[in-house]
């Protein structure tokens, strides 16, 4: 999750109450919520970072041979992962 403005309390504040929000859906349906990387300001080397690390997250991430959906809802669980950053 993503914002610019040039008030950057505005900006940290919007995303505290975006994630405060998708932690108490989330939670509130039995799932688990944790936070990988809080909220902060960046600079352009820092974007580029992140932009890195999310790109070795996604391939980590990636279906492998033998992983299915299937095997988890069989199992009655439901995984999801979502990257804030």
């Amino acid at each position: 999750m993503t914002t610019s403005t040039p008030e950057k309390t505005d900006g940290l504040k919007a995303l505290q109450d975006a994630i405060d929000k998708i932690k108490e859906t989330i939670t509130q349906s039995g799932g688990v919520f944790n936070i990988q990387m809080a909220p902060k300001v960046v600079t352009a080397t820092d974007e580029a970072e992140l932009a890195r690390q999310m790109e070795r997250a996604e391939a980590e991430n990636a279906e492998v041979a033998g992983d299915s959906a299937d095997e988890d809802e069989d199992q009655g669980k439901l995984h999801s992962t979502v990257l804030i950053g």
